[in-house]
């Protein structure tokens, strides 16, 4: 993204105009031409609404429209502000501007004189002198008619800085406006904070009159400009950030108030703070902007609970767990991992803005519960040190040395327990990431705990897919099948409840670092979320059996892999390394499941190519079951979806593992 700031400067032309005012400008401008004059249209709005740069658009929807039906327009800007700051007499100045205007006209001889003896009496007087003031409205009329109406023009006066000048200055330059220039053939549009205006005509004139008396005086036409809606804001926000994610822009506009100003205020502060977390002369982190976008809205709208969570950054992970936790994924699941939060931050929970910044995103990227210590600090505001031992630790958990990463897993299983929940980002599809860098941090989470869902499951619907290698049709009822090979933590807990069952193990060197622990019942230390390798099919059987379920039939496995369209591998039919575990990865070994995630089937399940072979029910003769999916030892050509293996049901191999199908029911909801 773009690290400039926007300056908070009207906007002047149509094709600068970011806030979608155009509309307003065009009506406003033909309506007013169209009308009778004199006209005041008084533009409404607080401070930082967008009044000024509405006028800018109406005076060039003016001069547009002029030049189409060749009518002069003659405008005269008066910024009450600028002028208040010298503390000259404003009416004395506002005449003194409107003779230089005039002076552009083809004058006559006697009008040129008399304009110049006029400019000479007010620029060396205070004020304006009684004679000039008497003479001045009808002379000047008498200058519009001749001069402007009569070639069908008009004169337009912009009255600005109304909502920042002490109150006396306004009221003076809408008395001046009203005596001196509100004359046939002129325009004028004034740009004002209501209630201000009608706290300083109340103050002057007193409250015997009605407020709408007051203004109906001064303005005969009113325009307030209307509140930005969120879309509306989205818009605006696309349209100065264009390279900002639509996320990002989602959560802007439903957290900023809806003012141009404080808009632009809002994006600069994102942009200064993505600046902020990138080190002197070092590697940005790269923080989605939508995360920093959030850390934004809570600056902005909840300063005592961000002064919080900038001492105790820790506490908005836990927050936001908690107000996920409240909501039901579209499985019916709910998220977990909640811990009790402080009282203070306990409130914040029902929050409706709240619930919608940390709660609602179809992103799970997008997330603090995905980021290391050191990284929340910097989304925090706390400037990133390139010695931060934090960042060394991380840098560890996912640099690819496994020397440099058992060291890395003890210091973060023994400071902070949230750097499970931080690796879990590298596992996502959304994340961009190497291989190298997934595989490291699954190695890691396979030390610390991995907190996915081992066993959640994709829907697969009822219908035909094109079967084997001459994609025959074949019709298979619905099924829900596991996203996951079984793992090692998962088959623990199975052979926790069924000691008769034997551990996996063979007596053999090649077996050697699969082999479980004889006494304890337990994986090899580390490999908690790998496949669970050297079991027999009569496991694997009793396994899903335990679970409710039932080892897949080739085709439900198939047409998992392939999806409907009969592709060769998961994800095409062109084989992609970095897509699966096979022997051209080289890695020697099962990896941790589900890293290779841009190897995903149409269905959503992982590991369909390579890693391990996985048992299926289906018999290839009366002596072997068929494999499906290849495996790390077995070349591409193995991976592809309509590829069989066979093997004994009683071998136990460190390249196969297995997979649960659960069938559905005919009548059963599939939502």
């Amino acid at each position: 993204m773009s690290l400039a700031f926007c300056a908070d400067q009207p906007i002047t032309t149509a094709a600068q105009d970011a806030l979608g005012f155009s509309t307003y400008a065009e009506a406003l401008s033909r309506l007013s031409l169209a009308g009778e004059w004199p006209l005041t249209t008084g533009v409404f709005g607080p401070a930082g609404c967008g009044k000024t740069s509405l006028l800018h658009l109406i005076a060039a929807s003016l001069i547009q429209q002029a030049m189409a039906t060749n009518h002069p327009v003659l405008t005269l800007w008066f910024n009450v502000t600028e002028h208040s700051r010298t503390g000259s007499a404003i009416p004395r100045t506002l005449l003194l501007q409107a003779l230089a205007v005039l002076k552009s006209l083809d004058l006559r001889a006697e009008d040129a004189q008399q304009l110049t003896d006029w400019e000479t009496r007010l620029t060396v007087a205070n004020t304006i002198p009684d004679t000039l003031a008497s003479a001045f409205p009808a002379t000047f009329a008498r200058w519009i008619d001749n001069y402007v109406t009569a070639h069908r023009g008009r004169f337009v006066l912009f009255v600005d800085g109304l909502d920042a000048c002490p109150p006396e200055y306004a009221l003076d330059t809408l008395e001046a406006m009203q005596r001196f220039l509100g004359v046939p053939g002129s325009l004028c549009f004034l740009a004002a904070e209501y209630e201000r205006l009608t706290a300083s005509l109340n103050a002057r004139y007193g409250t015997s009159l009605t407020e709408a008396t007051h203004l109906k005086r001064l303005v005969q036409v009113t325009f307030t400009l209307p509140l930005l809606s969120a879309n509306h804001i989205e818009g605006i926000l696309a349209r100065l950030a264009p390279d900002l994610p639509a996320g990002a822009r989602r959560v802007l506009a439903a957290g900023l108030p809806p003012n141009p100003r404080r808009i632009k205020q809002g994006l600069n502060a994102l942009r200064l703070r993505q600046a902020l977390t990138q080190p002197a002369g070092g590697v940005p982190e790269e923080f989605d902007p939508t995360l920093l976008a959030k850390i934004i809205i809570l600056q902005e709208r909840y300063p005592e609970l961000y002064a919080v969570l900038a001492e105790q950054p820790c506490l908005l992970q836990e927050l936001e767990l908690h107000i996920r936790a409240s909501q039901v994924k579209d499985d019916g699941t709910i998220f977990s991992g909640t811990k009790p939060l402080p009282a203070d931050i306990a409130r914040y929970t029902a929050d409706p803005l709240l619930t919608c910044l940390l709660g609602a995103t179809n992103d799970d990227t997008v997330l603090f519960s995905y980021l290391a210590p050191h990284e929340l600090r910097a989304c925090l505001g706390s400037v990133p040190d390139a010695h931060d031992p934090d960042r060394q630790v991380w840098d560890d958990l996912v640099g690819g040395n496994i020397a440099r990463l058992r060291a890395a897993v003890e210091i973060a299983r023994q400071c902070h327990p949230g750097y499970s929940r931080a690796l879990m980002r590298f596992m996502q599809r959304g994340h961009p990431a190497p291989i190298a860098q997934r595989l490291s941090a699954g190695l890691a989470l396979g030390h610390l705990g991995d907190p996915r869902d081992f066993a959640e499951t994709v829907m697969i619907p009822a219908g035909e897919f094109p079967c084997g290698a001459t994609k025959q049709p074949c019709e298979l009822p619905a099924y829900r099948i596991g996203r996951y090979p079984i793992t090692q933590a998962q088959y623990a807990e199975f052979l926790q409840a069924h000691p008769e069952i034997p551990i996996p193990y063979v007596d053999e060197d090649w077996a050697r670092v699969y082999n479980w622990d004889s006494e304890q019942r337990i994986y090899p230390n580390g490999r908690s979320n790998q496949p669970v390798v050297l079991v027999t099919w009569d496991e694997a059987a009793a396994y899903c059996a335990w679970v409710g379920g039932r080892l897949p039939t080739q085709e439900e496995w198939e047409r998992a892999a392939r999806g409907p369209d009969g592709r060769s591998y998961p994800w095409g039919e062109t084989f992609t390394p970095p897509h699966a575990n096979t022997r051209e990865s080289g890695l020697g070994g099962p990896t941790p499941v589900g890293i290779f995630v841009e190897g995903e089937s149409p269905s959503g399940a992982l590991d369909m190519a390579g890693n391990v072979w996985e048992w299926t029910v289906s018999d290839y003769d009366q002596y072997t079951k068929i494999l499906r999916g290849g495996a790390w030892n077995f070349p591409a050509e193995s991976a592809r979806t309509f590829i069989t293996e066979r093997s004994r049901p009683h071998n136990r191999s460190h390249a196969i593992g297995f997979r649960v199908v659960f069938p559905v029911a005919p009548n059963m909801d599939l939502t």
